[in-house]
């Protein structure tokens, strides 16, 4: 590859953000030489960087964009989606301004719109879909999908939202449909885009989007995204994105086994004791019972103590795994995490969200070496069927593609 390829391969991945996978990067320079070809490789590279490059690099983006998504996808967040966040939103009654950033080709936006519905909002509510893409926007905006990416979409909500079309496609209603409004942006641009003369959101989702960025535009667009929250907003990353760090400007809240981030003292914060889950899965602990009364009968003999409860290495791993995300939704720090998640490992080492977890940190905090050891072996016990999933927050089909992105983020897949 010669250097002013190069050049242009390196420009890319810096205005998006992008850390390029040996797929991503030779469709980009296939992209570049072939558009390249009429007037030179200098003049052409002189052009993409220069103020008239905007609609050349849409071009070279179109090359490395990954679009490939279900709607309905990851069944389990969605649930806590609906019951702890668009619930609440529903019943405020005011107009909700929700934004999928990063939405492919339109799968996530219908998704939040049948949400919408489904809670009561819809009528109240406009959903912005935005994607760096012009290409993926352009299909985005007609809101059909073929079958296989509805494949999840449970049967009674197929019949109801969608209509079938011909070559077995389906296209969202019109009612929800003229809900949508769609945007092409870069995330690593500023400024973020508004929707309805509103600069902030009650509700960003961004899913799968942070993987395929470098690690410091990870960081910027996270903030970014914080920083485009109604003061009672939320931040809904995929479940192989969470943060496992603290942040000043970002409350983690968990919810089952699934984390949503808003902004510092917002209602869904201050909400987290009285309505979430506890992810620890842990015995509750009863109240005791209230002293006799003088007219209440005393009982002949205490009652007998309940036997211990006797767990086997495996059961006890998955409760370190769940206490480890439990403390980090509060704030623990990332290396304390780690120690959490190795004891989990050391009792139950097929427990592949824990090994999948420990990579993911020690790629955050720099280790390389040790990061891509860990992703390999969750790559393996997927790849053999013996990883341990029964606690685990991610399905298995989303972490093994997630293992071959970090790979290929680190260039060792």
């Amino acid at each position: 590859m010669g250097p002013q390829v190069e050049r242009v391969v390196a420009f890319v991945a810096r205005r998006t953000g992008t850390a390029l996978s040996a797929q991503q990067r030779d469709r980009l320079v296939q992209a570049i030489t072939t558009r390249a070809a009429l007037e030179g490789l200098d003049t052409y590279a002189a052009l993409v960087e220069g103020p008239r490059g905007a609609t050349e690099l849409l071009h070279l983006i179109s090359a490395i964009a990954v679009h490939k998504t279900d709607l309905f996808r990851d069944e389990g967040q969605l649930d806590d989606l609906r019951r702890e966040v668009l619930e609440p939103l529903a019943r405020s009654g005011r107009p909700l301004a929700v934004w999928s950033a990063g939405c492919a080709t339109g799968e996530e936006v219908a998704t939040l719109l049948v949400l919408l519905a489904e809670v009561g909002a819809a009528t109240r509510a406009t959903v912005l879909g935005s994607d760096l893409s012009l290409g993926a926007i352009s299909r985005a905006q007609r809101l059909t999908f073929s079958a296989e990416s509805m494949r999840r979409v449970p049967p009674s909500l197929r019949g109801r939202y969608f209509a079938p079309q011909e070559g077995d496609v389906w296209a969202l209603v019109p009612a929800l449909a003229g809900r949508a409004r769609f945007v092409v942006h870069n995330l690593m641009d500023t400024p973020y885009p508004s929707l309805a003369g509103r600069d902030r959101f009650d509700l960003v989702v961004c899913r799968n989007v942070l993987i395929y960025l470098e690690l410091e535009a990870a960081r910027t667009v996270v903030g970014r995204l914080g920083e485009a929250l109604e003061p009672d907003g939320t931040l809904v990353l995929s479940t192989t994105e969470p943060l496992l760090e603290r942040r000043a400007d970002l409350v983690t809240s968990a919810f089952g086994r699934t984390f949503f981030y808003t902004r510092p003292g917002s209602k869904l914060a201050t909400q987290r004791g009285a309505s979430a889950t506890s992810s620890s899965s842990l015995p509750a602990v009863r109240p005791s019972a209230p002293p006799p009364t003088a007219s209440a009968p005393r009982p002949s003999a205490p009652p007998a103590p309940a036997p211990p409860l006797r767990l086997t290495p495996e059961e006890e791993g998955r409760q370190l795994l769940a206490l480890a995300l439990e403390w980090a939704s509060e704030g623990q720090a990332a290396e304390e995490t780690l120690g959490g998640l190795r004891r989990a490992l050391y009792l139950a080492p097929k427990l592949v969200a824990a090994r999948y977890l420990v990579a993911l940190i020690h790629e955050r905090a720099g280790r390389t070496a040790d990061a891509v050891a860990e992703y390999r072996r969750a790559g393996a016990l997927l790849a053999a069927r013996e990883a341990d999933l029964s606690h685990s927050f991610l399905n298995a089909e989303r972490l093994a593609s997630a293992v071959e992105r970090a790979l290929a983020r680190l260039g060792a897949l």
